[in-house]
């Protein structure tokens, strides 16, 4: 069985994706004969397209021409692509649509950043970007991205909205603190700070309607919301950047959400840990304020930092790991169905 799959993995085309906001690049790597040495990018099959969901034929109708002037003879193709917010989203989902058996993987830009600079391909267009995601596809075999559902989608597009407009309000108030002396421009700032109040105010109920629309969603944050400090502004922001709980486990859950210890260690010198920082930003900021309000009034979660520290953990790696047991708690609530109650197990 594992000789199978891994003929199949050789046998598999790999097509890498840059996604813009009108287009896309899009590069092809070929199965590799046993004797082949990787392929350099800049000698990759590559193509634009526009980004529309018509333009999928046109896609399609490419790669297969390649693969048969190739003598690529059948075998699985699948697609990778970095994350680029809605724009490699739409195109993933159109991708699911008309080319099911691609199966697509959106990958965290850092990690491909970061790949990308250790081919040391001198040029950096979106051709060679497209074709460094079709190597990596090639060589790190990664396992497609879960299909977020439409209304989680839509949900994350309003918790991120709601999250600049928070910012922008504490940017403004700062800048209100500095020129309150200077009449004139403290009322055209507090006009400022007046209409970004109104927009969250609007986007935490466009956040209720959309949760109110999916009985999945208000079933599942009604457990979430179930642990004392967590309110629907934090679960929603949870459900809008993970998905679905289900399709990870507690392990895969906290490494999607950057919050995992990554340890840098090098002789004697260099000894220190820190958060990878692999998932979305805008999870770890939701997660945030209610962890310092679980702090003070969950006495679990308080023993648990406490005993943290006191295995020499500094106050911010005890911070993120309460985060992460957050996280992974609203998990364990969502998939056995239940609601939190306090002191029932150890942390």
């Amino acid at each position: 069985m594992k000789s199978i799959k891994n003929q199949q993995i050789q046998q598999t085309t790999w097509v890498g994706i840059d996604v813009a906001k009108k287009s896309y690049d899009a590069a092809i790597y070929l199965p590799l004969g046993t004797d082949d040495k990787p392929r350099a990018v800049t000698e990759l099959p590559k193509n634009s397209f526009e980004r529309t969901e018509k333009s999928i034929e046109a896609f399609r109708y490419w790669t297969y021409q390649i693969r048969d002037k190739a003598g690529v003879p059948g075998g699985q193709m699948r697609i990778v692509m970095e994350a680029t917010g809605r724009y490699s989203q739409e195109l993933a989902d159109w991708l699911r649509k008309e080319m099911p058996f691609t199966e697509p993987v959106i990958i965290n830009p850092k990690i491909v950043s970061d790949y990308r600079k250790s081919l040391y391909t001198g040029n950096d267009t979106d051709a060679i970007a497209a074709a460094a995601l079709a190597r990596f596809g090639a060589e790190r075999q990664p396992e497609e991205t879960p299909e977020s559902p439409v209304e989680y989608q839509h949900l994350r597009e309003i918790t991120r909205q709601r999250l600049k407009m928070v910012e922008q309000r504490t940017a403004a108030n700062l800048r209100l603190e500095e020129i309150k002396d200077i009449t004139v421009i403290a009322k055209i700032q507090q006009t400022l700070i007046n209409v970004l109040n109104k927009s969250v105010e609007k986007l935490d109920f466009e956040i209720k309607k959309c949760v109110e629309k999916s009985d999945e969603l208000r079933e599942n944050i009604a457990y979430a919301t179930s642990i004392k400090g967590i309110g629907l502004t934090t679960a929603a922001a949870v459900f809008a950047e993970c998905g679905r709980l289900s399709n990870y486990s507690s392990r895969q859950l906290g490494a999607y959400s950057g919050l995992a210890p990554f340890n840098h260690r090098s002789g004697t010198s260099i000894n220190y840990t820190h958060i990878s920082r692999q998932g979305p930003k805008q999870l770890r900021q939701a997660l945030y304020t209610p962890m310092t309000s679980l702090l003070k009034y969950n006495p679990e979660m308080r023993a648990f930092r406490q005993r943290l520290i006191d295995k020499g953990r500094t106050p911010m790696q005890a911070r993120c790991a309460v985060m992460r047991k957050i996280l992974i708690l609203i998990r364990a609530l969502v998939v056995n169905k239940t609601f939190y109650q306090e002191n029932f197990h150890k942390i």
